[in-house]
């Protein structure tokens, strides 16, 4: 594809982009100027998500007078290959004796008190997890040596099946990975098309069942997810755009290199891209603690901001849902921004239950059919439908070029499936539908932050996604967040947090040593190995010229002998190394956390981590053009509009396009902003002001 140049080279120019269960968002970012470019939204195609990225490539580079060197994507293939159960035909080796440990878990219910508790089936089932005769110590000592008739013997049993994906994952290979390295050279001479996974390279950290389950997700998503960034990449090449970088669920980027090896971190890839964008902007904003808030058109998830940084979590549950129920899903060991994620969107399904009960979610329409008011031949009422009904939502279709919003079957859909059955009017029905859409999403900030031990009268809320800004407002009164900010671009937001993260690795080594019997020598020779490791990741990232030299910050896990649960502290200076200081320093954050001390109890190290990171951006929030062409300043300020009470009284309301409005400007509620890509919902009683970033905070 041909593109016109001006002064800015390939590299200066970045496209984020952002698939979502409905819409696919993507923009364009000059690196060195600091600015957005251009965006667009198409909508998504669930059955091959490229499809759509690369159409809002395609509708954002045609005929610009800059070519784009990059893309950074956020991605939710890994997430829907593993709800869906359709991934690659896979097979566990594992330890003589321990074929079982996917079945056996840890004996948890999805909920306590569930008497007909349905639990995720292993994604390998028994006859395809083969047991190999071998056994490491926890030290890492060989207590039964792998002999090379046995490697024949699995070989020959592998060859046997017909094997997509291979797991690996040895007792306590953490501590030494010799035998899985021999096995999995001997498999992919054997197997060359088969994907191969070690356990020792994808989760190098104890607790069986844990590393067993995090290099199973990893192989059974492999294949799918691997041909789809091939089939990107090649995409992208016959574009001339060279480079893609793919989000992990930590916030930090990848090479689509590095992602294809570990699909199993990028199973929040898309939703962390928001988090990060929320720490970016509140950052700008003289804003610390943050509650993320993204609505999309099929889900709703929260994210917490503390002191700046995104709150991570080292575990987290992959969910896998059957006939609507969550059944636990699959526990992986790997670095997250910690989130809370519901079937409440733009998209969410409302009906009738068998008692007559109006339920609302977790089905969603999707983008295919979609809403009945996309005229797209979607039938079932929804959180939008219901939005058009009552005049929220105006017809130019969030300013997407494929898409007419039509109130007519929006209300035909309420009435037939709601209002009719229930007796109600359409606009009583679509009252009912926000209000249970907004309790569950509120109960969602109040799992976010209440029971974590958090106020949110202390917190700021951000809304994004193509929803979110419908919905914050009331959110925000009903559990009783002072303040809701609006970024520029909400229906954006996740793509431009795609953009602004940094290439990072997180690696983690199990040392599990009590302190008063640890060598510093040892603490050193680990770090030296998670530092070798490092540096071969980032060999494989694709950096432009120029990038910053590679950060690394040092942590570590401990806790007191016998404990089940550790405490992550950062070691910072050569001298945190040292046994006493790491005794020292775990027994001062315990005392901080919990109030008091355990001298007769010793301090026990489990795990060392490394943090690698390379800078790709540092110019903070971009210039989303706050200042407006004067164009633009010539259309109509305001209009009115009319919506509807829940009795079905009508009302005008002001309605503002946000390009018209100036830095330092004030919306008394009740008001409409529309912008491109979302639509922001003012309540009476409430103020909103334009900062001169273009941001809207609203308080009241």
């Amino acid at each position: 594809m041909a593109h016109t140049t001006d002064s800015r080279d390939a590299n200066d120019v970045a496209l984020g982009t952002d698939v979502g269960g409905t819409f696919t968002d993507i923009l364009a970012l000059d690196l060195k100027g600091g600015r957005i470019l251009s965006s667009a939204k198409v909508l998504s195609t669930p059955q091959d998500p490229s499809n759509a990225a690369v159409a809002g490539v395609d509708r954002l580079t045609e005929g610009t007078p800059w070519r784009a060197g990059a893309v950074f994507h956020g991605t939710t293939v890994g997430t829907n290959t593993l709800i869906q159960g359709r991934a690659a035909l896979t097979t566990l080796v594992t330890t003589e004796g321990f074929r079982d440990v996917l079945a056996l878990r840890r004996q948890a219910r999805p909920r306590l008190y569930d008497l007909e508790a349905v639990v995720s089936p292993p994604l390998v089932p028994r006859e395809r997890r083969l047991e190999v005769r071998q056994r490491m110590a926890p030290d890492g000592a060989v207590t039964v040596p792998l002999e090379a008739d046995e490697i024949a013997r699995v070989v020959a049993e592998l060859e046997e099946l017909s094997v997509e994906s291979v797991a690996i994952c040895l007792l306590h290979a953490y501590a030494n990975d010799d035998h899985e390295k021999a096995l999995g050279e001997a498999i992919g001479k054997a197997l060359p098309d088969a994907f191969v996974s070690l356990s020792s390279d994808v989760c190098r950290e104890f607790r069986e069942f844990e590393r067993t389950s995090t290099v199973t997700v990893n192989a059974y998503i492999g294949p799918p997810v691997r041909d789809y960034l091939v089939r990107f990449r090649e995409q992208l090449a016959e574009r001339a755009i060279p480079r893609l970088s793919i989000v992990k669920s930590n916030g930090g980027l990848t090479s689509a290199a590095n992602a294809e090896k570990y699909p199993v971190h990028l199973i929040e890839s898309g939703p962390a891209a928001g988090v990060i964008a929320a720490a970016a902007l509140g950052a700008s904003e003289g804003m610390e603690d943050l509650i993320a808030f993204d609505m999309g058109g099929t889900t709703a998830k929260v994210g917490v901001v503390v002191g700046g940084q995104p709150r991570l979590s080292t575990e987290f549950h992959a969910s896998r849902f059957v006939d609507g129920r969550d059944v636990g899903g699959y526990p992986i060991k790997s670095p997250v921004i910690d989130l809370i994620e519901i079937g409440a969107g733009g998209g969410s399904i409302a009906r009738l239950d068998a008692f007559g009960v109006l339920k609302v979610g977790p089905e969603s329409a999707g983008a295919e059919p979609g809403p009945a008011c996309y005229g797209r031949g979607g039938v079932s009422p929804t959180v939008t439908d219901a939005h058009v009904a009552l005049g929220h939502i105006s017809a130019d279709g969030f300013g997407s070029e494929d898409l007419d919003i039509q109130p007519g079957p929006a209300r035909a859909a309420i009435e037939s499936q709601v209002a009719g059955p229930l007796g109600w009017t359409v606009e009583r029905s679509a009252w009912g539908v926000l209000t249970l859409a907004n309790a569950n999403m509120a109960e969602m900030v109040r799992l976010a932050t209440l029971r974590r031990g958090l106020d949110p009268r202390d917190f700021t809320l951000v809304a994004f996604g193509g929803a979110g800004p419908l919905h914050a407002t009331e959110i925000a009164r009903e559990v009783a967040v002072p303040r809701v900010v609006v970024p520029p671009y909400p229906g954006l937001f996740s793509a431009i947090g795609t953009v602004l993260g940094d290439i990072r690795h997180d690696l983690v080594q199990t040392l599990l040593k009590r302190t008063d019997e640890l060598e510093r020598a040892d603490v050193q020779a680990a770090f030296a190995g998670l530092e070798e490791r490092a540096r071969k990741l980032l060999a494989e990232e694709d950096l432009a010229p120029g990038h910053g030299a590679p950060v690394l910050d040092r942590y570590a896990d401990l806790r007191f002998e016998g404990q089940m649960f550790e405490i992550t502290l950062v070691l910072e200076g050569p001298e945190a190394l040292a046994a006493d200081a790491l005794d020292a320093t775990f027994r001062g954050a315990y005392v901080r956390d919990y109030g008091y001390d355990l001298p007769e109890h010793a301090v026990e190290l489990v795990n060392l981590r490394l943090v690698a990171t390379v800078p790709i951006w540092d110019g903070g929030w971009p210039t989303t053009g706050a200042d407006n062409p004067s164009k633009h300043r010539q259309a109509a300020r305001r209009r009115k509009r009319q919506v509807f009470h829940p009795d079905g009284r009508a009302f005008d309301i002001d309605v503002i396009p946000r390009y018209t409005l100036s830095a330092g400007e004030r919306i008394d509620g009740p008001a409409i902003v529309e912008d491109f890509g979302a639509t922001i919902r003012i309540l009476d009683g409430q103020v909103a002001e334009v900062r001169a970033s273009g941001t809207l905070v609203i308080e009241g």
